[in-house]
């Protein structure tokens, strides 16, 4: 787990295409906002612009606000987790896959969101490494959270943050239970891993690399269940997927830009 976080926190991420660094974390106000990022991708077309996202939140309030306060706040929050920008690619690649498979839409909203969270990436590995079955409590998480940022909580931010990733990873399929919540086994499809796939092409992975990278690592599946799923999602014409003894091409066609391909090599 230690491992996980330490490689989040020291690569580079590709801010151009989506990613997000730093240390703000929406989890500190809000989850991951999946019943609100369904609602607008329902009612606004792919093609649309990042003003025709907000206008659509603010203007026409397609998530019943009640305030306009609250409407620019939840535009402000989604815009940070998930870009409602089709010029990047993580979030243009959302909303490609969204339609494809619904059962997916959770967990595929929930790697875009750690694309841009930095906090969200860096616990995923808590919860991936906890035992299915076994309780998560918000004190757990808390403690966690202490852990890998000494001092930068006080006691009831980091509770009320750690009640909020867990209702992330509950939206998300990690846990279930409202008040006691239990580590379940995450739903994994061939979309989703090639989602995670391209997150890691786009930061510069390329080949065997790609079966374990952080992305790879939050579906909490092993190297061969996910070389496996490639396989299947290679043979559904997600992307292109060879694998030959110890040699692994991985080609995306169709889905990024040139200009795209050129940035994620430099990086």
């Amino acid at each position: 787990m230690a491992d996980l976080v330490i490689e989040n926190r020291k690569s580079k991420l590709p801010e151009s295409l989506g990613f997000r660094e730093g240390i703000s974390s929406v989890h500190t106000s809000r989850t991951m906002m999946f019943a609100e990022l369904s609602q607008v991708l329902e009612h606004v077309s792919a093609k649309a612009k990042t003003d025709e996202y907000v206008s659509a939140i603010v203007d026409h309030n397609v998530l019943g606000k009640p305030t306009q306060t609250t409407r620019k706040r939840s535009a402000q929050r989604l815009k940070e987790l998930y870009s409602l920008d089709k010029t990047r690619p993580v979030f243009r690649l959302l909303r490609h896959f969204w339609t494809a498979d619904e059962s997916a839409r959770p967990l595929l909203a929930y790697l875009a969101a750690a694309a841009r969270d930095p906090l969200l990436r860096d616990t995923t590995p808590f919860v991936v490494e906890v035992s299915i079955g076994t309780a998560v409590t918000p004190a757990q998480i808390s403690q966690h959270l202490s852990e890998i940022y000494p001092k930068r909580f006080q006691t009831s931010t980091g509770l009320a943050t750690a009640q909020r990733l867990a209702s992330t990873w509950t939206q998300a399929g990690y846990l279930n239970g409202k008040v006691h919540k239990k580590r379940i086994r995450t739903r994994v499809t061939p979309v989703i891993v090639t989602f995670a796939l391209l997150l890691g092409y786009l930061c510069g992975l390329r080949g065997r690399m790609l079966l374990d990278t952080s992305w790879t690592r939050m579906l909490d599946r092993t190297s061969a269940e996910i070389s496996d799923l490639s396989m299947e999602a290679s043979r559904q014409g997600w992307m292109n997927y060879k694998a030959a003894g110890s040699v692994v091409e991985v080609t995306f066609p169709g889905l990024l830009t040139l200009q795209e391909e050129k940035s994620n090599e430099s990086n």
